[in-house]
């Protein structure tokens, strides 16, 4: 029974992957990008896992069930009729946004530069806490400065946004170089790409893309060793990196599994055996976490806003730096039928596509930054596109208002397309 699950998710996964070559532009599309995360993340850590003798009798049956569901929903959420939402349209002046771009990069950037000051060990496969983490909750203004100015500069070219976006890639690559973060690594390409298909209708060749596939996921498995190297040293010591066997990594994890599925299993067998489940306090306890701070309010009043959830199984222990899957925090809410968050991910998702394809700018700010943590709902947990949204309207929103063009004077820009008006 195992063993034809495992053939059932790989058949799923690749029908995504299938799905997004049929046309160019769904290579940008939730359900494509569903596929290719599963398939260099989730797919490898698999077979070993389905002949575990050590796991729990049916438990990798039931999360590799679920999964199936789960990429399912991915797709029938995206594949329903949606259309532009209404409070995106709204009209820009390019000159203001990239002041914006430029005020929010340089901002953005003395957090960047205050991170990458802290040692290694700080910062490097643990799980941070205090002074980095608001490092890292700063630094994320970066991002949007970068994003605003990619999208100007490929609708027009301006010094101006070259300008930004060059200061804005040094920090942008003095992190993914360091750190081996593989989000921002896909984040950036992604950024450039998604500007370049709105405003130019160029689409990276699909054969590439399936090439990028197969290369991220030969490499997916060693970034660990990659960050040993650089938090034993601060910095990347190229010697030692080259002398990393990503063909062994690789087999490793497709002969004895992956923590992360592990995790998942173990998390998922837990809550159908009890049957406690969160019915959705999770997301809340995550906004908390994320967004009140204990150097200001004090670690007491931070926890009397948490509630209470089903405690973990005792025998949970991962490791260090893995994740558990957004497979499992959606069974730890409502059981099976938790799978539909990611139908309302790929939903939501999904309108935000169609109204940033009609040419609305703010539509394609806020997919550009959240395509990515919506892979993340599969590999490591469904918050992460609600933090990113959260965090946009916190800083982003305002210093977007900033630009905003009155509705009275909209009528001096018919001759511009509807998101994006030029200065004079």
């Amino acid at each position: 029974m195992n063993i034809f699950l495992v053939f059932c998710l790989i058949g799923v996964v690749l029908l995504l992957l299938g799905w997004g070559m049929l046309r160019p532009e769904r290579i940008y599309e939730f359900p494509f990008l569903t596929g290719v995360i599963t398939f260099s993340f989730i797919l490898p850590q698999v077979p070993g896992l389905a002949t575990d003798s050590f796991l729990p009798e049916t438990a990798f049956a039931r999360t590799i069930a679920f999964t199936i569901v789960c990429l399912f929903m991915c797709w029938w959420g995206w594949s329903q009729k949606a259309r532009p939402l209404a409070f995106f349209r709204l009209d820009f002046d390019e000159g203001r946004l990239l002041i914006i771009a430029a005020l929010l990069s340089i901002v953005g950037a003395y957090f960047y530069f205050k991170l990458s000051r802290l040692p290694g060990e700080l910062t490097i496969a643990v799980q941070m806490t205090g002074t980095p983490v608001m490092y890292i909750f700063f630094s994320r203004l970066l991002s949007y400065g970068l994003v605003i100015a990619a999208l100007c500069f490929a609708r027009r070219f301006s010094w101006w946004a070259a300008t930004i976006i060059a200061f804005d890639l040094v920090f942008y690559l003095d992190r993914i170089v360091i750190t081996g973060k593989r989000a921002e690594t896909i984040e950036l390409i992604m950024i450039f790409m998604l500007a370049w298909w709105w405003y130019k209708g160029l689409a990276i060749p699909r054969t590439l893309i399936i090439v990028g596939v197969l290369l991220g996921t030969l490499l997916m498995n060693s970034m660990g060793d990659y960050r040993t190297i650089t938090k034993a040293n601060s910095a990347p010591v190229w010697d030692e990196i080259k002398r990393i066997d990503v063909v062994d990594n690789l087999s490793k994890v497709l002969r004895d599994g992956g923590e992360e599925m592990r995790n998942a299993i173990v998390r998922i067998h837990h809550a159908a055996t009890t049957m406690q489940f969160d019915y959705g306090k999770f997301h809340w306890n995550r906004l908390v976490f994320s967004f009140v701070p204990a150097q200001v309010v004090g670690v007491e009043v931070k926890q009397s806003f948490m509630l209470p959830v089903p405690p973990q199984a005792r025998d949970f222990n991962p490791v260090v730096g893995t994740t558990e899957t957004g497979m499992a925090d959606a069974f730890e809410s409502f059981w099976y039928l938790g799978a539909f968050k990611f139908f309302i991910l790929a939903y939501l998702l999904r309108r935000i596509w169609v109204t940033a394809n009609s040419g609305e700018f703010a539509a394609q700010f806020t997919y550009a930054l959240s395509i990515i943590p919506s892979m993340h709902a599969i590999s490591h947990q469904t918050d992460w596109v609600l933090m990113v949204w959260v965090h946009m309207l916190m800083f982003a929103a305002p210093a977007l208002a900033f630009a905003i063009i009155p509705y009275r004077r909209r009528n001096r820009y018919e001759m511009h397309p509807p998101s994006l008006a030029a200065n004079g």
